[in-house]
């Protein structure tokens, strides 16, 4: 189907102009019709044109505003007698659901030395944008299950001797380093502090920089809900910096400790992601309110009976 729609398009929708006996064709195309929230968008504008026409491309990353830029490959060109082949690729993403039209590029040309330009449109070029289906009823699985690997047994017996080497070298290097400083005991002094008090300063430091202020909003909300996910993983011992916002929140409902403030991360954390993957604007109250909520979570989940910063005194 897709390469069915391609030649559809080519036969139907490629711009075609002669310009003193000399054929200009353009083509615009993506590599299929259908994506998902993320995905790469390949976009392809090929260009055929006689010798003596200079062609004057227009600077696609600024007039495709709807979609998200990730990059452009080096241009293709292919010379032959009478022609040149060009091919320009670009690569661009989305971040939210919808149906896509990028509309028809204008692009400049003129013949052998006359200053005057013309002008040929590409076709247009249209796709559509899904988001993934999600049953919230279910729990978390892998996409794939676990491939099982065969036992190899001359591989088994090579790791367990090189395990047996390695013990053996390590005792070996422990009592020679342990013979050498005996009767050097050196002391080291390491200060612990409490997982909250640490957010709670870097939420200050945050505010200090005042970086919605100046308009960096997306690095503000990434910034404040980083501080909240490591204080979560320091606070609760899970991995809230390599998970997803609704990943997280399948841990906390299962931690007494963050019931006080289960339903106020569910909503800090879905502003958060709005900012930072749907280019949501918030409002300056929305920004202050989001730091006031990151206050109050971690005031409200830190440890009942809390002790100072705790000194231990370890041997080196």
């Amino acid at each position: 189907m897709k390469y069915t729609i391609r030649i559809f398009s080519l036969l139907f929708f490629v711009g075609v102009i002669n310009t003193n006996a000399q054929n200009l064709q353009v083509f615009a195309s993506t590599d299929t019709t259908d994506y998902t929230v993320g995905d790469y968008i390949n976009f392809r504008v090929e260009l055929k044109y006689g010798k003596d026409i200079n062609i004057y491309f227009p600077p696609v990353k600024d007039s495709l505003q709807m979609l998200e830029f990730i990059k452009e490959d080096p241009t293709i060109r292919q010379e032959s007698e009478s022609e040149i082949l060009e091919i320009h690729n670009f690569v661009f993403s989305k971040y939210d659901s919808s149906g896509v039209t990028i509309p028809p590029l204008p692009i400049e040309y003129s013949v052998g030395g006359d200053p005057e330009r013309g002008v040929i449109e590409t076709n247009p070029v249209t796709f559509a944008v899904h988001t993934l289906q999600v049953d919230p009823t279910k729990d978390i699985i892998d996409v794939k299950a676990p491939i099982k690997i065969p036992l190899n047994l001359l591989l088994i017996f090579i790791l367990i001797l090189l395990a047996v080497v390695l013990v053996i070298g390590g005792i070996f290097l422990y009592r020679y380093y342990k013979k050498k400083n005996e009767g050097e005991l050196q002391q080291k002094i390491i200060v612990k502090i409490p997982p909250y008090k640490v957010a709670l300063k870097e939420l200050h430091d945050l505010e200090e920089k005042k970086l919605w202020q100046q308009g960096e909003v997306k690095e503000y909300h990434s910034n404040l809900t980083g501080i909240i996910r490591k204080y979560f993983e320091e606070r609760f011992f899970f991995r809230a910096l390599e998970m997803t916002s609704s990943e997280i929140m399948y841990k906390l409902k299962h931690i007494n400790e963050s019931q006080p403030v289960f339903d106020a991360t569910r909503g800090f954390l879905d502003n958060a992601d709005l900012v930072k993957f749907a280019k949501f604007q918030p409002m300056p109250s929305v920004n202050e309110e989001m730091m006031k909520q990151a206050y109050d979570i971690v005031m409200k989940t830190k440890p009942v009976e809390v002790e100072e910063e705790k000194t231990e005194v370890v041997n080196a």
